[in-house]
């Protein structure tokens, strides 16, 4: 009496689990419905703004700062950007491209430079990296080697070409802060550079595009856009 008693507690279990498991599939079909992103939802001043740019079209940098002025509805200052796709190099590891670009006029926004000294290192070998520029002397250069791993991660290792390696780092602080653009490639193989204020005169934007490309005339584009924060992208013509 017991092994049969004892034979459909077994046969209860078994059943037990073969209902649960369609209950579990439903759930999991739940749950990944739910996981799906729904679309992003576009302000109707955004809709509006996108209408105004002609699909496809590569605009003349003049032409694009007129029409990127006349799609702007942002309520503050908002930073104009310039956004630079890079074509796939065949290296099987692409190193990521970095760099600085001292604009006529500025970014319109004003970067936190520091000196290296020995205790600027100390502070980086803690992981303390809340600066955006670091300019060194090439005396101190040599010291930096064992904050370089941290440094080089973030894309802030001082260097002789984009003029963070100079004999009197404390006069080239001012200069740095106010009138330079850091910019680095992300994974996608795209650089962004703030290139200005939308309330700018277009001729001072024009001239810090123009810089930026002229830097940076040596990388294969494949394309190049245009834009603000809450603006569409509108895209630069690169024959011009």
């Amino acid at each position: 009496m017991a092994k049969i008693v004892e034979k459909k507690t077994k046969e209860n279990e078994t059943a037990a689990v073969k209902e649960e498991v369609p209950k579990t599939k439903v759930e999991k079909e739940t749950q990944s419905k739910k996981s799906k992103k729904e679309p992003k939802k576009r302000s109707k001043k955004y809709v509006a703004a996108k209408s105004a740019v002609e699909p496809g079209k590569a605009y003349p940098i003049d032409e694009a700062l007129e029409l990127l002025k006349s799609v702007s509805y942002a309520k503050f200052d908002a930073t104009v950007n310039l956004a630079i796709h890079l074509e796939r190099s065949k290296k099987a590891q692409e190193e990521s491209i970095r760099g600085v670009i001292k604009l006529p006029f500025g970014t319109g926004k004003k970067m936190n430079v520091v000196v290296a000294s020995d205790e600027i290192i100390e502070a980086i070998k803690k992981n303390k990296t809340d600066f955006d520029i670091l300019v060194a002397s090439p005396e101190i250069m040599p010291r930096l080697a064992q904050v370089a791993k941290i440094l080089g991660l973030k894309g802030k290792m001082p260097n002789p070409k984009d003029g963070t390696v100079v004999e009197k780092p404390e006069d080239a602080v001012l200069d740095l802060s106010q009138n330079t653009a850091r910019y680095r490639s992300d994974v996608g193989r795209n650089i962004h550079v703030a290139v200005g204020r939308i309330s700018w005169e277009k001729d001072k934007l024009l001239e810090n595009i123009q810089t930026v490309l002229k830097a940076l005339a040596h990388l294969k584009k494949s394309s190049i856009t245009l834009s603000t924060a809450m603006s569409p992208g509108i895209k630069l013509d690169m024959k011009l």
